[in-house]
């Protein structure tokens, strides 16, 4: 969702924004001026609370738990102006447990960022740690806009005199190419997968098929299979969880919440069908690894990797599995909102950013510039 940012309103502070098709507008601080630095920086910390609630799912629609009170005013502004002597990571976590986070949410790139300053070791004001890290630009940039929050949090607590990360600049995101897999790299890997590691191959060709993303395929269970009706329900998926190791994987609902229900063709009914073991019951899982358990994405990305290369193919994510089967949904003139459906994508905006320049794609003109089909004659 879009940033929320505070707005003059005849001089004082105004948070406007739009959630689900209803508006919303409120001021966050009675009483308080947009013209003076504190009152506007504190507005940006309840800003980004909102949206970060709304991201994890713990929205307000009261707005009540977003709205300070005069007593919450007047601690602030008594406050001691003798900034703390306070580190920058005790600030980053004191910050941090202010926004009722969720594990999950958590875990994210709030514990990304504050793994990065234990190893920094910097000062309270030092952004090299963070200017020189080397992540890509729009993790840079998301990890840029906390950081700038905290810090506003941070002046209004007098733990600092000033923001530092307000001056450094974010960084520009190139859009990098979507390369799909053509028909014959598809036959060609999954040949390869069916030499080499013929416990993958059913797994490989049902993203292939499927363009359902690598953690809903992994949570797949055979009850999400309906033979009759011939479809793929997509309800849920089996994802890394942050909060632990790594390895162990819990099961959620699907990145956009929805359920989309996959009317299946010919090649993958008979997949699904060839490999549904005789026993099989509603919760066990349609795919797993060599060893009967459930299959772990780095290991898989470690032998596709190897397998492209000794293809001699050019290396894409195992995603791109994805990306390939919207591709050619869009080439074969499916409309945009059944793109959209597939791809489990709440609308179409998503797909017009990342399709858009494959859809109506038109031809050049036809400009002759020969006279009757022949090269014009050379003067001498």
């Amino acid at each position: 969702m879009r940033e929320i940012i505070p707005l003059n309103n005849h001089g004082s502070i105004q948070l406007k924004f739009t959630l689900n098709g209803k508006r919303y507008s409120f001021n966050p601080l009675q009483g308080a001026n947009y013209s003076n630095e504190r009152d506007l920086a504190q507005a940006k910390t309840v800003a980004t609370r909102i949206r970060n609630d709304i991201l994890a799912g713990y929205f307000d629609p009261t707005l009540s738990k977003y709205k300070l009170n005069p007593t919450e005013n007047t601690r602030l502004t008594q406050t001691a102006s003798k900034p703390s002597s306070k580190s920058l990571l005790e600030v980053w976590d004191a910050w941090v447990d202010t926004l009722d986070l969720s594990p999950a949410t958590k875990a994210d790139h709030y514990e990304m960022i504050r793994r990065m300053m234990v190893k920094a070791r910097s000062g309270l004001t030092d952004t090299s740690w963070f200017t020189n890290a080397s992540i890509a630009a729009s993790t840079f940039n998301k990890r840029l806009g906390y950081l700038k929050t905290c810090l506003c949090w941070a002046m209004t607590e007098k733990l600092v005199e000033s923001n530092p990360f307000e001056k450094v600049k974010t960084r520009k995101a190139s859009k990098p190419e979507i390369k799909p897999f053509t028909l014959d790299e598809m036959k060609t890997i999954l040949a390869a997968f069916e030499r080499q590691h013929s416990h993958y191959s059913p797994f490989v060709q049902f993203m292939f098929l499927s363009g359902v993303r690598t953690s809903e395929a992994i949570g797949l269970q055979w009850k999400h299979i309906d033979f009759d009706r011939n479809e793929v329900v997509i309800r849920d998926s089996l994802s890394k969880d942050r909060t632990g190791n790594g390895y162990r994987r819990v099961r959620k609902e699907t990145k956009s919440g929805s359920i989309r229900y996959l009317t299946m063709t010919g090649d993958l009914s008979n997949l699904l069908s060839s490999i549904k073991p005789s026993r099989a019951t509603p919760d066990d899982l349609v795919f797993k690894s060599a060893r009967g358990c459930v299959i772990d994405s780095g290991n898989f990305r470690e032998d596709w990797k190897q397998l492209l290369a000794d293809l001699g193919i050019e290396y894409r994510k195992p995603y791109t599995t994805r990306h390939t089967l919207l591709s050619h949904a869009i080439e074969q003139g499916i409309p945009i909102t059944g793109v959209a459906y597939i791809a489990g994508h709440a609308d179409t905006r998503m797909v017009m950013q990342t399709y858009g320049h494959m859809i109506n794609r038109p031809s050049l003109p036809e400009i002759s510039l020969t006279s009757n089909g022949k090269e014009p004659s050379k003067k001498r």
